[in-house]
């Protein structure tokens, strides 16, 4: 059975997968793992990874059966808990795991790497943990194995190199590579890589697939997978906070903030001095105006900076009106279809509300108003491709108003 595990996944063919980010929820700076060893009988363990979100974070789990290339994944009834035993079904194929946070502003999904392949109760070699890959994901840089563990000392090891979509799913395997070591190419970016160890010892053979690789890319620096957000109210003398974002890598990443005070459309941008951390209380300066981060993620290898959809409009101190949240968009941000922009949650109750659309730059940023367009909903149109649409809402209360920029949403170009 371990030998047709092997040759299916040698075989098994990938496809596409489009992964979504939430815009609410808590974000992943770390994915989650699976810890313990695959065999029937055996407990699995689900580490959570790391979050950053607004308050707690509360977690479920989902765990998955999927083939020996991480494929055709079908949820198994009932395993919703930390950990999973494995049985007799999942002998030959992977074990994969979804973990679900949950904060007060939404949930957010993360997937661990697949685990296996899954040995049968009666196997002597086992691996008892799962190998990482040493290096870093760029083009023309070796990845390595390093050792495994198993439950016998193997008397050889062969090896195959996988490439797998961004979640370390449907992999299949890259021909005539089958050396512990592998050099990147440009046809891997994009992709995360994972290597099958196959260890012998006597008569008793066993397979292990790696911890996946960081998702390759060309050059230098950490990959952004989910943007920075803002949370907290926008008003004067409030507290924000910025998340870093979901960042891939191949080791360890710092982070670095800066602040910037722009004006009601996002230009004309000036950082703010000393607001280098991830949290800012606003000024008076900041009445009317909108708020943007920059976050700078650095790595062995080089530093990639990303952006937080702009925060505003800040309310004055004593306004009956300020946005506790920002809205986000609903709708796929493609030509012929249709944005709505969520409603503001509001400190109070606004008596009307009115709507504007705004066209932005790649970064969400010297945006303009889109003629015309005063409702909640907006068709986008070829115009939009390779901007960020952001929606303005406004707010009225007695004889004040407020406004409110929604989280944006990028059009392919």
């Amino acid at each position: 059975m371990r030998r047709t595990a092997l040759a299916l996944l040698l075989a098994a063919a990938a496809a596409p997968v489009a992964s979504a980010h939430a815009a609410t929820g808590p974000s992943a700076t770390a994915s989650p793992t699976v810890s313990g060893t695959p065999q029937q009988g055996k407990k699995l363990t689900a580490l959570t990874g790391t979050w950053l979100g607004s308050g707690a974070v509360t977690y479920t789990f989902q765990w998955y059966r999927c083939d020996a290339g991480a494929a055709h994944c079908s949820s198994i009834h009932g395993a919703t808990k930390s950990t999973y035993t494995q049985v007799a079904k999942d002998v030959g194929q992977t074990i994969g795991l979804t973990v679900r946070a949950r904060d007060s502003t939404g949930t957010a999904e993360a997937y661990a790497g697949v685990t296996g392949l899954v040995a049968a109760a009666s196997s002597t070699l086992v691996a008892t943990a799962q190998p990482a890959l040493g290096g870093d994901p760029i083009v023309g840089t070796p990845l390595t194995v390093e050792n495994a563990a198993w439950s016998a000392t193997p008397t050889a090891t062969t090896y195959a190199w996988l490439r797998c979509n961004a979640n370390g799913r449907l992999c299949t395997a890259i021909a005539g590579q089958t050396q512990a070591s592998y050099t990147l190419t440009p046809d891997d970016v994009g992709h995360v890589l994972v290597a099958a160890a196959t260890a012998t010892a006597g008569a008793a053979k066993d397979t292990v697939l790696t911890l996946r690789s960081a998702v390759v890319r060309t050059t230098p620096g950490p990959v952004l997978t989910a943007a920075p957000a803002v949370t907290g109210t926008l008003q004067q003398g409030r507290k924000l906070t910025a998340s870093s974002g979901t960042w891939t890598s191949g080791g360890t990443i710092a982070y670095a903030y800066q602040w910037y005070r722009c004006d009601q459309n996002g230009a004309h941008c000036s950082s703010i001095h000393g607001s280098t951390r991830s949290t800012y209380t606003t000024v008076a300066k900041d009445v009317g105006q909108t708020l943007g981060v920059t976050v700078r993620a650095t790595d062995a290898t080089g530093t990639t900076p990303a952006y937080a959809a702009l925060a505003g409009l800040i309310a004055p101190a004593g306004s009956p009106l300020a946005a506790t949240a920002q809205p986000k968009l609903d709708g796929t941000p493609a030509a012929g279809q249709t944005l709505k922009v969520e409603a503001p949650t509001w400190s109070g109750t606004p008596s009307a509300t009115t709507y504007a659309w705004l066209r932005c730059n790649p970064n969400g940023r010297l945006c303009t108003t889109v003629a015309g367009e005063t409702t909640d909903a907006y068709a986008v149109t070829a115009a939009d491709a390779g901007h960020v649409l952001v929606a303005r809402v406004t707010g009225a209360s007695g004889t004040s108003q407020m406004s409110v920029l929604s989280l944006g949403a990028a059009v392919p170009a």
